[in-house]
């Protein structure tokens, strides 16, 4: 029941991770370690569907018997062998490009090798779980040591190459690899437990039940640790661009008094196109939009502003701005030289608009 429910929940984060990648990759184009990390994604999604009962079942029948179970290890395999490449290729080290490259070779001597034993086990076992008595097949024990022997394979290269990307990691990018890493070695660990179990089993006939107890255990919690390092970049940019989202659009919102003020005063300041108290765009964008028209505004009001205006408080800016504006309703314009004011804290767009919130709460 349990297991059930973690390839679920599984299947569903890797099927949303398919999504978000092939958006990634419209967005921004891909090269090889972006097609790479979506040819992996995708191999493991499609292992999780033809690990249901009811999918084997279907392609058993419309194939031949056990073709559910090579499907399922060599799209495992591929997906590990798109991982090494993912953290293994480099685009400025044509020595480890052409090293990423190799890696096509063990993956597919494991798949022609999981072809062939499946031919060589009986019907009636080709379908069967590991156990003292179907490990005694010579064609079935093969079949589990190079299915496990390159998974262990793949996720240890997989574990070496992210050390390296360890070093100069830092923030979520680190917390992410440091739980990847984890459970890669947690999954490559259980692959072990489960190839020294057949081999006792087949040479020695000694079934240790606990090392498939403790290669299931590892596996699992390897695959939980796995899923959250890999979907972690994903669920950390989203929840930012969420929370980023929010702040901005109650900035927008407390901005309207200043806004108000200023484009009743100069209403050609107000952009084409313009929505209105409605969030019809992001709310970025709405928020640079809003900054925008008001520091036009003020640009265009700057004449009529005292010097005091730079250098006074907040409370008195706000009467010297309605002085302003009162002023050039009655002129309808305003001559002399114009000047920036109230300057942004910095060079960021929040920055850009802490002065003008300022100015705005007290309106």
């Amino acid at each position: 029941m349990i297991a059930g429910i973690i390839n679920m929940i599984a299947f569903v984060v890797f099927a949303s991770a398919m999504c978000w990648r092939l958006d990634q990759i419209r967005r921004q184009g891909g090269g090889t370690q972006a097609v790479a990390m979506t040819t992996a994604i995708g191999a493991l999604t499609l292992a999780f569907v033809v690990s249901n009962k009811g999918v084997a079942r279907f392609l058993n029948d419309l194939l031949f018997t056990g073709v559910s179970r090579v499907l399922l290890y060599g799209l495992l395999a591929l997906g590990v062998a798109s991982l090494i490449v993912v953290f293994f290729f480099s685009a400025k080290d044509s020595v480890r490009q052409r090293r990423a490259g190799v890696e096509a070779i063990p993956l597919v001597v494991a798949v022609v090798g999981l072809q062939v034993t499946m031919l060589l086990i009986p019907l009636d076992l080709r379908t069967k779980g590991l156990s003292a008595s179907t490990t005694q097949n010579i064609g079935f024990a093969f079949f589990f040591l190079i299915a496990s022997g390159y998974l262990a394979y793949g996720l240890l290269q997989c574990v070496r190459s992210i050390r390296r990307f360890l070093q100069m990691a830092d923030g979520y990018l680190k917390v992410s690899l440091l739980i990847l890493i984890s459970g890669l070695i947690l999954l490559a660990a259980g692959s072990l437990a489960q190839i020294v179990y057949v081999l006792s089993s087949l040479l020695w006939g000694v079934s240790v039940l606990a090392l498939m107890q403790v290669s299931s255990v590892m596996s699992l919690i390897g695959l939980i640790a796995f899923l959250v390092g890999i979907s972690y970049p994903m669920l950390y940019a989203r929840t930012r661009a969420l929370f980023a989202g929010l702040r901005r659009r109650r900035r927008y919102r407390e901005l309207e008094p200043l806004w108000s003020l200023v484009t009743w005063a100069v209403p050609g300041v107000v952009l084409p196109g313009h929505g209105g108290d409605r969030l019809k765009s992001t709310p970025t964008v709405l928020f640079e939009r809003r900054i925008v028209e008001i520091r036009d505004g003020l640009t265009q009001l700057s004449p009529l502003l005292s010097e005091e205006f730079d250098a006074a408080p907040d409370a008195d800016r706000a009467h010297l701005l309605r002085a302003a504006v009162d002023k050039y309703r009655e002129a309808g314009t305003s001559k002399g030289a114009v000047r920036d004011v109230l300057p942004a804290d910095g060079n960021s767009l929040d920055e850009d608009a802490e002065p003008l919130l300022r100015l705005a709460r007290v309106l």
